[in-house]
């Protein structure tokens, strides 16, 4: 039979350490690869727990590059047949000092050949024991079956061009000459949780498509497992959702407007469009949770359009209400509290764009609102249709409230995978 060796491939700026506080020897420190026996790989990530001088001890520790070297000098030493590796997912070697052995499951580390002579792991590798586990920390990325209305794109057919802020990208896809925006989940500084928001914002931007208040989903993006083991024929193995198409808006934010100081913009028009936005998520039963000027984008058309609408993804603490202010997860209050915080948010806007407005009547109706919107006590705030009612009998944009709560299809995208 033949005899296949293993080969290990470093992930490019994989490392990463934690200390107690600045200027102490790192606690724990870590970096990913890949090991490859022929048609086969596994994504690992070693770490290592704990600081490898005694803390008595007044000798200056390694240095950064010098730390992240000997971590890498220590895995080419590392014998993986020895180590149970999990497929299809990412495996955490947790290395740990013997002393901390009886609260930590595993088995002795063991290497192929023994290390550098200079490398800071030397005095200690008799010593080191390791547990093996699925990585905590991995990016998951959620399988998506092949039912639904939902359009897709591969995404190998998505081309980034530019970086809007991170983990969002403006993209062509093939075949295809206008730009989108992508937002993908395997994010810098990605954390677990963040697959599941993606996953419900898709939804909700299922759930309004044809809605021309609020952004209009283009297609879902999938791939094969970036994790698996072996190559798979596709209709073995589900594909996974790496992020979300979106129709791409070039005229800024509403922040952006505000910030410009003009005032020959149509405040009232934005204000209105806003507000009826806000008022089909409600409807749904779909509280927003973090309205405010850079999550509403400004059409080609002029219109306003809301963005980030998963209702789950964050909160910005100076746009809470009084009331969520001193909460530790104002995510978890009921619907209609989340509700009126969306209203709150809406009105220290409508106050913003008063001051910037240069029309006389429009101001003193934003500012009007803005008041009855951000009474201190919730249970005042004026009801969204009393804001739109408002809003439209003062003549502004009569014709868009039509247009907009009857929607619109969204724009199409020539085939699918």
């Amino acid at each position: 039979m033949p005899c296949f060796s293993r080969t290990i491939e470093f992930k490019p700026k994989s490392y990463g350490e934690t200390s107690l506080k600045k200027g102490t020897e790192p606690r724990k420190r870590w970096l990913s690869l890949v090991s490859r026996i022929s048609q086969s790989k596994w994504h690992i990530k070693v770490a290592y727990y704990g600081t490898l001088q005694s803390d008595q001890s007044s000798a200056p520790f390694a240095k950064v590059r010098k730390r992240r070297e000997d971590l890498q000098n220590l895995c080419v030493h590392i014998d993986f047949d020895y180590i149970q590796l999990l497929d299809d997912t990412v495996t955490e070697l947790y290395i740990t000092r013997d002393h901390n052995a009886a609260t930590v499951q595993g088995q002795r580390l063991r290497l192929k050949t023994p290390l550098d002579t200079g490398n800071e792991y030397t005095a200690t590798v008799d010593h080191l024991w390791v547990q093996i586990q699925e990585d905590p920390s991995r990016v998951r990325f959620p399988s998506f079956g092949s039912g639904g209305n939902i359009p897709i794109k591969d995404l190998s057919g998505i081309r980034k061009e530019r970086e809007l802020a991170p983990g969002v990208y403006e993209v062509h896809i093939n075949g295809d000459e206008e730009l989108y925006v992508y937002k993908e989940i395997g994010r810098p500084l990605y954390e677990p949780r963040d697959s599941k928001v993606l996953e419900q914002e898709l939804r909700n931007l299922e759930l309004f498509r044809g809605t021309e208040a609020v952004v209009q989903l283009i297609a879902a993006v999938i791939s094969k497992n970036p994790y698996e083991t072996t190559d798979g024929y596709e209709e073995d193995r589900p594909a996974v959702l790496r992020g979300i198409i979106l129709e791409h808006h070039p005229n800024g934010t509403i922040q952006d407007a505000l910030r410009s100081q003009k005032r020959k913009r149509p405040w009232g028009q934005w204000a209105l469009q806003t507000a009826i936005a806000l008022d089909l998520l409600h409807q749904r039963n779909v509280p927003n949770m973090d309205l405010k000027p850079a999550n509403i984008v400004i059409s080609k058309e002029n219109n306003a359009v809301l963005i980030d609408i998963s209702g789950i993804g964050g909160v910005t603490q100076e746009w809470l209400s009084p009331e969520m202010q001193d909460l530790d997860d104002p995510l978890s209050q009921p619907v209609e509290a989340r509700i009126q915080n969306d209203i709150w948010a809406l009105g220290k806007m409508f106050s913003m764009m008063a001051i910037v407005s240069g029309n006389d009547t429009e101001n003193q109706l934003l500012r009007s609102i803005a008041m009855d919107a951000t009474a201190q006590d919730p249970h005042l705030r004026l009801p969204l249709r009393e804001i739109i009612s408002k809003l439209s009998k003062e003549g502004i944009l009569q014709n868009s409230l039509q247009s907009i709560a009857s929607g619109s299809n969204p724009p199409s995208v020539r085939s699918s995978m």
